[in-house]
Parts: structure tokens; C-alpha cells; sequence
């Protein structure tokens, strides 16, 4: 019975593509098979060396750091993170967190992580958007690995303007003393993978990177769900 009633609203709402639009779909999937063959896939989670750990170099230590797709305007990963935090796509968030999970767990990042931490957003952000992109993506994570997730270890406590047209500099400047240690006692002596959707140059993830890593024996590793190296 439950199957005729999901065939039947399947005819009246079909289930489309989230890249193309396609209806070409298979159960339970968001993305069509030529979409998923068109992803820029970065392959950085098996790589040390990478350029998201390169970003970082001299900046944090970190244990790992990783980036599941390359970035590009008007590309379809453009198309899908603009789905999730501007149109409101939630199951969409949680499945490409549920892809860059599978792709760290495949490269055996399951092994040491203990935990997985959402960049946090501003309340007042949060509270318009209606939710954290980057809790979603950490929520996919945090499944796909079976390992729990914080998100109310470290809190945004100044307002930013956004750092999609800013400069390097202005970056930097913008985020500032941004982030505070909210509930800390679970992180001491643990392994944080610390998640974001797109990192370009680092300034915001460096700097709630460094406020974490003031908690005693804390090891730090970061995954983004794209790279770009301009915006």
C-alpha cells in the first residue's frame, strides 16, 4: 500500500533532479546520473598535500583538510549550494554532506575523527535563513561516519557582513574576533572536523580554527564542500 501511494504522488509531484531539473531519477536520489557525472570532484580527501592543506600552511596545524568539489560560477555546484541556503533545500544540504561523508570514509578519515562541528553562523543570520548550511552538510557528515555532532561548541558573537565581494585583506578584517568558546568540556583531547560549504581564502575557517584550538589537546581537521580559489 505504502509503495502505490508513493507511485501515485510520484505521478501528481515528480521527484526532479536538483542539478537539471531531469525526472529521470532513481529512488531516493536528488541528483540524476549525468549530473553526478558532470560533479567536479576533487579527490582531496586521499591526497596530503592538497590545496585546501596548502591554504593552510603556516597559518593552523591541522591534521587534515579537504575540499569534495572544485568551485566555478554558473556551475551546476554553484546551482546546488545556491538550492540549499538560498531556496531553502534541506534534504539537498544533508545528501552532499552525506556525499562528502562517504568520500572521507572510503579515504579512512573515520579512523581518527571524534567529532564533527558546523562553522557557526550569526543568530541573527540563522534565524532569517531558517537554518545553517553548514549544519547540514555537518549533519551528513556526522551520519555517514557515525560520529556525533557539536554545534554549540564555538558561537559566531559579532555580526559579519557577508565575504563573497571582499578583498583578502577585507576578509581578515571582517571576521576578526568573530567567534567564541561556548560548551567545550566534550572537545578536550578530541579530534574536531570542523565543516563549512565553500572555503576561498581560509579567513573565516582559520579564524574559528583558532579559537577551538585553544582548548586543551584538541586536534583540528576541516572539510568544506567546495574550493574555490576566486569567487
Amino acid at each position: 500500500m505504502n509503495k502505490y501511494w508513493n507511485d501515485f504522488f510520484s505521478l501528481i509531484y515528480p521527484q526532479t533532479c536538483m542539478g537539471c531539473g531531469s525526472d529521470n531519477l532513481g529512488d531516493k536520489q536528488v541528483l540524476c546520473w549525468p549530473c553526478t557525472t558532470e560533479l567536479p570532484l576533487t579527490f582531496f580527501e586521499k591526497h596530503r598535500g592538497n590545496l585546501v592543506e596548502e591554504l593552510f600552511v603556516g597559518r593552523i596545524p591541522l591534521q587534515m583538510a579537504s575540499a569534495y568539489f572544485y568551485f566555478s560560477k554558473s556551475s551546476i555546484i554553484q546551482h546546488l549550494i545556491h538550492k540549499v541556503k538560498y531556496k531553502g533545500n534541506r534534504e539537498l544540504g544533508v545528501h552532499l554532506g552525506a556525499m562528502m561523508g562517504q568520500a572521507m570514509l572510503e579515504a579512512g578519515w573515520n579512523e581518527t575523527i571524534d567529532m564533527v562541528i558546523p562553522l557557526p553562523l550569526n543568530k541573527k543570520k540563522e534565524i532569517k535563513r531558517g537554518f545553517n548550511q553548514a549544519a547540514l552538510l555537518a549533519k551528513g557528515i556526522s551520519q555517514t561516519l557515525g560520529k556525533p555532532m557539536a554545534d554549540v561548541a564555538v558561537a559566531r558573537i559579532k555580526y559579519t557582513e557577508t565575504q563573497t565581494k571582499k578583498s583578502r585583506e577585507q576578509r581578515w578584517e571582517n571576521v576578526a574576533d568573530v567567534f567564541g568558546l561556548m560548551d567545550n568540556h566534550d572537545l578536550e583531547n578530541k579530534h574536531v572536523l570542523l565543516v563549512d560549504d565553500v572555503v576561498t581564502t581560509g579567513a573565516t575557517l582559520e579564524a574559528c580554527g583558532q579559537v577551538l584550538i585553544k582548548i586543551p589537546g584538541l586536534k583540528l581537521s576541516m572539510a568544506t564542500l567546495a574550493f574555490a580559489s576566486k569567487i
